[in-house]
């Protein structure tokens, strides 16, 4: 799902990637776990803000709010009560929108080698940084497969009708999971015969400086607000 944000180049030199990605860690486990409609309410103050700030193309969301909307109408039809099943999903799609936009605008612009970076300034443990990273590459390989094999498919078969469309679907599902899974058990193995990302690591560890520090404090500050609204 491609993000059309801002580009590295525009924003947070003055804030380190450990800051950052600190307080979206924070901030997302607050909203998770909060279900009042003050806390939700104040928690999109700040997504509100870096909309402006950072011109974060809603667009974007379209593709995040369609999966959305089929989380939206199983809940409806398995819930005990149609209504509350429509207001709890549409509680944790405006909970998904608000983390989306969070990351979107403050981690992913950072890239690879900054979020890499700011992981192991931030002392995360090496098996989780490397299931994470991996994700991230199984992400893209997944698209770029799946993108490239439907493009195959229209080409060969461009009047594709009926059972016969679902099957082709299934298949080419089927098989980029496959090719996906193998790929990532290759990149897996080359990890750990090379010692882990350990040898790799070429980012000095930095301390927080001071305004990070306040910056942080003041994340802190907003965040405790935010729980205390939900439990109020």
């Amino acid at each position: 799902m491609k993000i059309e944000s801002i580009t590295e180049s525009q924003s947070h030199s003055d804030i380190s990637p450990e800051a950052l990605l600190l307080c979206s860690i924070v901030y997302a486990f607050t909203v998770s776990m909060s279900d009042s409609f003050y806390a939700l309410s104040f928690s999109s103050v700040m997504p509100l803000l870096l909309i402006l700030r950072f011109r974060f193309i809603l667009s974007s969301l379209v593709k995040l709010n369609a999966f959305n909307l089929v989380m939206i109408i199983t809940l409806a039809v398995t819930w005990p009560s149609l209504a509350e099943g429509i207001m709890k999903g549409l509680t944790i799609a405006f909970k998904v929108n608000m983390i989306y936009i969070f990351f979107g605008t403050l981690i992913y612009p950072m890239g690879y080698a900054k979020i890499f970076s700011a992981m192991n300034g931030l002392k995360v443990p090496e098996k989780l940084r490397v299931l994470l990273l991996l994700t991230l590459r199984g992400i893209f390989i997944l698209h770029n497969r799946f993108s490239s094999a439907l493009i195959s498919l229209r080409l060969r078969a461009p009047n594709l009708h009926g059972m016969m469309k679902f099957r082709a679907f299934a298949y080419i599902t089927a098989s980029v999971l496959l090719q996906s899974s193998e790929r990532s058990e290759s990149m897996m193995y080359a990890i750990k015969s090379r010692g882990g990302f350990s040898g790799f690591i070429q980012s000095e560890q930095k301390k927080f400086r001071v305004q990070e520090v306040i910056a942080c404090l003041c994340f802190m500050f907003y965040a405790s607000a935010i729980i205390i609204l939900n439990y109020a």
